[in-house]
């Protein structure tokens, strides 16, 4: 018997297998797993006098991470995908026909094909870790379930209880799995092999009665919503408008799963799994599948590096933090570091500001305990790590200080000179500025080497992505240090260097201005904001003026206009805006009226910037027009040393400005355009609307070489590899 799955004989007749696989952090299903799992049920379906077989993890936090996804990224054709679903669905058939019960007991994460497992057993115990999240997150893959989660979960916990979390690929902690019927019990994490065996005995004595009466007291309601067809094709109609208004058709994998779950509610267990091995093998293979596949490859990666070049440097330790500035942001930051049990000491001048800054924090925590995803009494003890201050008193024991006041480099720099002498001497200074280069800033905090960027992006608790930026003289240590501190927080961090902007908001910048541009010449701002959401971005960029604040994006529209010339053309509609108060949404009126949690365009505002628009242009012209200068301007980062490599700059822009995912990204997208036809349209836009257009040097080269992005920066790596 293969060491992946090590057998013990218990009392009473029962098993315990515990799936350790070599050489990996976390066990998953990959052709070596698979075969082992093979020959071990081949060996179980020869046992005899066996009472329960109990599967357990040999990994600390996860019980089975799912399939390999390395090879759903290299599945090839439909008819190589279906192979596939079709051999993990037997496996676990064979499992759930073995002639006797079989038990899995989650400690940790249970994902993908660790989910379609354990749904394979006939009893589910979950750790009270905070670690244990079940889920089916294949559609976030591109893909659905393939071995057999869409016929099993609906099978088990009901129709309205199990669509949701197919459709979304939602994972839930233990609680909420109990509640659903997901799994049988919840056992104390430290005791989990003793209890587990116990209660797999008390189910071999019982039948497992108590357990299969409990998973039948499903709410009355729901029960005839599912038997009753007519409300039961309601609940679909309803499950596909919902996919449709949150995707705009963008995403096939949630409505393939739909059908799944549909047919499979209809039909047998080996026919609905017939159908779910075909919806699967029409996705693994597209475009799509293999964007969104890769795009969580990268996150893989992010989570292993450290953020430098060199491997061998080591993050320092991060306890205390310290946090100036307790406006949004600064509330935001202490509520996040308070979550991860950091004791947080927020500074700012205004009594007032503090208070604020400790209502939004409460606000936050209040929100998760409404979720369930924290107690009360957990919510209150993580409030109670978060302490105010007007001076620096409890500054001096701090290992980190984030600097969160107002964009002002003058205001920052005198903040930075007050703090120098109240910190420990190896204490990290981060500052939060979203523009203002940090070599600029590093001379006033008396640190060099300790001090960087930290670039949170609003709202701090939603936004996946942290900026860290190196200044010219920040050290390994430091960045390392950072980098370490945005994976505990659950963020996924890149690393840039200096230059106004930094990279996200400067590759932003050209987009927002071409679409004051495009405004200026007569086209109507809803036409743009539809144009921008079909190619599938979350909100065109007069709604994300408004949401942002006018006076902040013309700010920073100023600080780009006066770094980068010509790129950045002036245009006085921004200013005009801000000078008669319509700051967007915190002011109630900006490119669009917002009025009691509703938005509509503003009547008025055509009028009072003296713009006609009447002109009707196609919308995959305005596309063009605004994406395509943020690849523009992507290349100079690249060239100039901004970001090190494409991966980076597509990172940024799907986590920290919601470029949709299922593009692959902003370069990745440009490469499937393919390079020449981007450099082509750019250069005859230059001629039509203005220099702002001309192609950036590498692009011309690229153009040239007919290579893209990703093929020639990984030429680069290669040659620069002895």
């Amino acid at each position: 018997m293969s060491e992946l799955f090590r057998l013990e004989r218990l009392d009473d007749g029962m098993l315990k297998i515990t799936f350790d696989l070599p050489e990996h952090r976390a066990n998953i299903f990959n052709r070596t797993s698979l075969e082992a799992f093979a020959a071990l049920l081949d060996q179980l379906e020869g046992e005899v006098g066996v009472s329960m077989a109990i599967l357990f993890s040999a990994k600390s936090g996860i019980f089975i991470a799912g399939a390999d996804v390395e090879e759903i990224f290299r599945i090839h054709s439909p008819e190589d995908a279906y192979e596939k679903s079709r051999l993990g669905q037997q496996l676990f058939e064979r499992w759930a026909r073995l002639p006797f019960p079989t038990m899995a007991v989650i400690q940790g994460a249970c994902m993908g094909g660790g989910t379609e497992f354990a749904l394979a057993c006939t009893y589910r115990l979950a750790t009270d870790s905070p670690r244990t999240r079940i889920g089916l997150p294949e559609v976030k893959l591109g893909v659905i379930p393939g071995w057999g989660g869409t016929q099993r979960l609906p099978r088990l916990i009901g129709l309205l209880e199990s669509l949701p979390l197919i459709v979304s690929g939602r994972a839930v902690d233990a609680r909420k799995a109990y509640r659903l019927h997901l799994v049988d019990e919840i056992i104390p994490h430290e005791r989990r092999e003793e209890l587990a065996v116990a209660l797999a005995r008390e189910m071999i004595t019982t039948g497992g009665k108590t357990w299969r009466a409990r998973r039948r007291r499903r709410p009355l309601m729901n029960r005839l919503m599912e038997a009753i067809p007519l409300t039961r094709k309601t609940v679909f109609k309803r499950a596909r408008q919902q996919v449709l208004k949150e995707t705009r058709g963008h995403y096939p994998a949630p409505l393939k799963a739909i059908e799944a779950v549909a047919y499979g509610w209809d039909h047998s267990l080996s026919e609905g799994l017939e159908k779910e091995a075909r919806l699967f093998s029409e996705l693994a293979a597209t475009e799509i599948c293999k964007n969104l596949v890769r795009i969580f490859l990268w996150t893989e990666e992010i989570k292993r590096e450290n953020g430098v070049a060199d491997p061998r440097v080591q993050p320092r330790s991060v306890h205390r933090i310290g946090i100036l500035g307790a406006g949004v942001m600064g509330g935001g930051i202490a509520q996040l570091a308070a979550y991860y049990n950091h004791p947080v000491r927020v500074k700012d001048i205004h009594p007032q500001a503090l208070t604020h800054a400790l209502a939004h924090a409460r606000k936050l925590f209040d929100e998760l305990v409404r979720r369930k995803k924290l107690s009360r009494r957990e919510a209150d003890l993580k409030m109670s790590l978060i302490s105010t201050t007007l001076d620096y008193s409890g500054f001096g024991q701090v290992d980190l200080v984030i600097e969160a006041v107002v964009e002002d480099p003058d205001i920052k720099k005198k903040v930075f000179q007050e703090l120098a002498n109240h910190l420990p001497e190896k204490a990290v200074i981060a500052s939060n500025t979203s523009a203002i280069p940090i070599g600029e800033l590093a001379a006033s905090t008396g640190r060099k080497a300790l001090f960087a960027g930290f670039h949170f992006f609003n709202p701090v608790h939603r936004m996946p992505l942290l900026e860290i930026i190196r200044g010219p003289q920040t050290a390994d240590e430091t960045v390392a240090t950072l980098y370490a501190l945005a994976k505990k927080w659950g963020k996924t961090p890149i690393v840039v260097n200096d230059g106004p902007g930094f990279l996200v908001n400067r590759l932003l910048a050209p987009y927002m201005g071409e679409a004051i541009l495009l405004l200026a010449s007569g086209v109507p701002i809803p036409a743009i904001d539809r144009a921008m959401e079909a190619f599938g971005m979350p909100m065109g960029p007069f709604r994300l003026y408004d949401e942002v604040g006018i006076d902040v994006a013309y700010k920073a529209a100023r600080v780009m206009q006066s770094h980068f010339g010509e790129r950045f053309p002036e245009n006085d509609l921004l200013e005009k805006l801000v000078e008669s108060g319509r700051l967007g949404k915190k002011t109630g009126r900006g490119f669009y009226l917002h009025q009691q949690k509703k938005r509509r365009l503003d009547p008025e505002v055509y009028r009072f910037l003296g713009v006609s628009a009447s002109r009707n242009i196609p919308q995959e012209h305005i596309q063009q027009r605004l994406i395509y200068l943020m690849v523009n301007e992507a290349a100079y980062c690249l060239e100039e040393g901004i970001a090190s490599r494409p991966r980076d700059v597509d990172v940024g822009v799907i986590f920290g400005l919601g470029f949709p995912p299922f593009r692959g990204g902003l370069l990745r997208y440009a490469d499937s355009v393919g390079i020449p036809t981007v450099h082509e349209k750019l250069t005859v836009f230059a001629r039509e609307f203005g220099a702002h257009f001309t192609p950036a040097p590498l692009l011309n080269r690229l153009a040239e070489k007919e290579r893209g992005f990703y093929a020639y920066f990984h030429g680069k790596k290669a040659e620069a590899t002895p």
